[in-house]
């Protein structure tokens, strides 16, 4: 295969893919990275590695090839729209197999244990002098080890997924094999089936295959078939020996290369992330994380927590992964969970499937016996769960609290270790679950005064106060205040908002910094702008480019999200007269770009804007013209703004306007222009406006909208309704 000079990987946050992107790079291309999700300190990693991580799937130059996970499909728009320029678009197994094909490849197979003992393997082997290029489908516990790494020997160490089928492509010179158990069961319909991969790739392997002794391991690599040598290792048939059977493993692949690893201390060996991670620890209590999603795993798994602290209880939360597996091996899974103590259950974690309820977590309760399917429940919320597995127990009762599966599993797992670290304090626990997964340029601060960061330049601080570099280390925060219980509000440029002098109890997050203000020309009369960019910068590069239809955009003092969120308008124009269309961050945390057309839009409100979190939106001019003519445009319009609204602090537009008339007009001819409280007045110029002369307070602003809506509903028996939002409170709280 021809090298590429570029690439754009799609999903590149997976642990398939990230891998992949750091030995491309280090293989002298340049990559640029795409996903809707990436974690710290993965994002860091790469960035530190020089990898172009990307806020939307539009690189920066065209690339000669896109690489895709297997996770998305080949009719996603983002694969489609890469295929239609004529771009070659190819799976991240196929591809690798390819770019790979010229180089010694030892490839790790097997239902279980891949990604531990590649891992160990690669270690091993820099631990006596030999290091190699290699790809682990994990993150090593200590993050100065890259998952992924380019060296210009002729060895790499690969953990060959097979199940997406891309294992067909791969001739490796030896073949690692540990161990055939039925999985992936929507690819392979019986355990045969996969063995038959499995003994496809042995019959390409060119030198030697690595497998453990045994009848039953003869069975599935049917050796007297194979032309490759053999070098065997003796498994421990005790499921809690697999470490030991790992270990051996490795040495066995290394003697197949020629290096001596009979010497290396695994013990010293710091592990694979989610693969027995002891989160949180205490005399009587131990909170741990494994990855274990199958019924073998989970048998090997708790078999040896209840070896390595046999005087502790089994308290086990268990989230099943995929509604094939779950539904086809729903009897195993009940008979291992059955091990537990007590057992909680998480909803099914269904990847790219859709919903099947025979593979659900309900459909999995009937299979348990009668001790345990009586008294255990899904949980779909985390502080519920917290309280059913409880505080931590007493020194004559302990407990182990196993957090087992894969899914979204692990971020509750992580949220009850920092809990139980907290001592059940809910801010504490919120800092530290959230301190590893934020990047260091996002900021997070307690007790931060907000009075600064609006327009009227009023109210206390926020609990929390949050400015996200990116859309990960957002959504890492949301999910944060959804577990924590944590209220959140967001701030653009702090227009169209009160705070109350006692301040909001919860989280204020504000989309500031280079990544949100970003303002891209997409087609000759269309822009992408970043929820955080100034209105009126948005107005100024429309303006350059010469696109017609922003120019109102001016005179609005706030940034695009909070344009979205309300609907902004001015001088008869509003702001989704322009859009084409608008990524959201939802609530369940995934992101989803909407058509203009789809939303929910009125009279200073979008549904979608107040549900979910707008992310960036594309903007399509009304046409174009010559940037002078526009220019001029925009002058006549700030003039007219200049001369009719004042320049002072306020918060914009008081009230909205009712059917009847404006509702600036309606205040000036009760003659309450001029109308004082402490420092806040009605403003001369725009009756509809309330400023703060400099040293107002959040109350006595609040007293005077009071003041001015009476006085409307005695003259003329209209009932105002604030247009302006009171942060973390009601109107009906001070208005009633």
């Amino acid at each position: 295969m021809k090298k590429p000079k570029r690439v754009l990987l799609l999903g590149a946050g997976g642990m398939g893919m990230a891998p992949l992107a750091l030995y491309l790079q280090g293989a002298g291309i340049q990559v640029e990275a795409y996903d809707d999700r990436f974690s710290e300190p993965m994002r860091s990693q790469l960035i530190a590695e020089g990898i172009e991580v990307l806020g939307e799937p539009i690189p920066t130059s065209n690339p000669d090839c896109v690489i895709r996970s297997s996770a998305i499909p080949e009719e996603d728009p983002k694969v489609l729209s890469w295929s239609k320029k004529g771009v070659s678009v190819c799976r991240r197994g196929d591809f690798l197999a390819k770019f790979t094909s010229r180089r010694k490849v030892l490839a790790v197979v097997g239902s279980h244990g891949k990604t531990t003992t590649t891992g160990m393997l690669v270690w091993a082997l820099d631990q006596v002098g030999f290091p190699c290029s290699y790809l682990v489908g994990g993150s090593f516990q200590d993050d100065s080890l890259l998952p992924g790494k380019f060296r210009r020997n002729s060895w790499v160490v690969l953990e060959v997924d097979e199940s997406d089928g891309t294992i067909e492509g791969f001739s490796p010179q030896i073949t690692l094999a540990l161990n055939c158990d039925w999985d992936h069961v929507d690819r392979y319909e019986s355990t045969e089936n996969l063995a038959n991969a499995f003994r496809a790739l042995f019959a390409r392997t060119k030198d030697t295959l690595v497998i453990p002794n045994g009848r039953e391991a003869d069975e599935w690599t049917s050796r007297d078939s194979l032309s490759c040598e053999f070098l065997t290792f003796d498994p421990i048939h005790d499921p809690a020996g697999y470490q030991v059977t790992n270990c051996r493993a490795v040495v066995a692949a290394g003697k197949a290369m020629g290096v001596d690893l009979s010497g290396v201390d695994f013990t010293l060996f710091p592990g694979m992330n989610r693969r027995q991670s002891i989160l949180h620890q205490t005399s009587t209590r131990c909170v741990v994380e494994d990855y274990a999603h199958h019924p073998t795993e989970i048998r090997a798994f708790l078999s040896q927590r209840r070896i390595l602290l046999s005087d502790h209880s089994l308290q086990v939360v268990f989230q099943p992964h995929r509604f094939s597996r779950t539904q086809a091996l729903a009897k195993r899974f009940a008979e291992e969970l059955s091990q537990a103590d007590d057992l909680h259950l998480m909803p099914t974690y269904g990847a790219f499937e859709d919903f099947d309820p025979a593979g659900s977590a309900d459909a999995l309760l009937g299979y348990l016996p009668p001790r345990l399917r009586d008294r255990t429940r899904i949980f779909s919320d985390f502080s519920e769960l917290r309280a059913a597995i409880g505080p931590e127990p007493s020194v004559k009762a302990k407990d182990q609290v196993l957090f087992v599966g894969a899914g979204n599993l692990e971020r509750w797992a992580h949220a009850f270790a920092a809990w139980e670290k907290s001592g059940g304090d809910k801010h504490q626990a919120f800092s530290s679950y959230l301190a590893p997964r934020l990047s260091s340029s996002t900021v997070l601060l307690a007790d931060e005064p907000l009075a600064s960061k609006t327009t009227m330049g009023v109210g206390g601080s926020s609990r929390w106060y949050a400015e996200p570099a990116n859309s990960e280390d957002l959504r890492s925060i949301v999910e944060a205040c959804n577990l924590f219980g944590v209220q959140r509000a967001m701030i653009g440029r702090g227009s169209n908002l009160i705070i109350p002098d006692e301040g909001f109890g919860g989280l204020v997050i504000r989309l500031k910094g280079a990544f949100w203000r970003e303002i891209s020309p997409r087609t000759e009369d269309s822009l992408v702008v970043g929820a955080g960019a100034l209105l009126n910068e948005v107005c100024r590069s429309a303006c350059k480019l010469g696109l017609k239809g922003f120019e109102f955009l001016e005179g609005i003092p706030g940034t695009l999200g909070g344009a979205l969120r309300m609907n902004a308008g001015a001088m008869g124009w509003e702001t989704f007269d322009l859009v084409e269309w608008v990524s959201f961050l939802l609530p369940d945390g995934s992101v989803r770009q909407i058509p203009g057309t789809d939303l929910n839009v009125g009279y200073r409100y979008c549904k979608e804007a107040y549900e979910g979190i707008a992310l960036r939106a594309k903007l399509r001019a009304e046409g174009r013209s010559d940037h002078r003519a526009i220019r001029k445009a925009i002058d006549k319009l700030a003039k007219k703004r200049r001369s009719s609204q004042p320049r002072k602090a306020s918060s914009g537009c008081i009230f909205r306007n009712p059917d009847e008339a404006s509702a600036g007009l309606l205040i000036d001819q009760v003659g309450l222009k001029g109308e004082r409280e402490g420092g806040a007045v009605v403003s001369g110029k725009h009756a509809n406006f309330i400023i703060n002369e400099g040293d107002a307070s959040a109350e006595e602003v609040i007293a005077l909208i009071k003041r001015v809506r009476e006085r409307i509903r005695e003259t003329n028996g209209l009932l105002l309704e604030p247009e302006v939002t009171l942060m973390g409170k009601s109107w009906n709280e001070y208005l009633s």
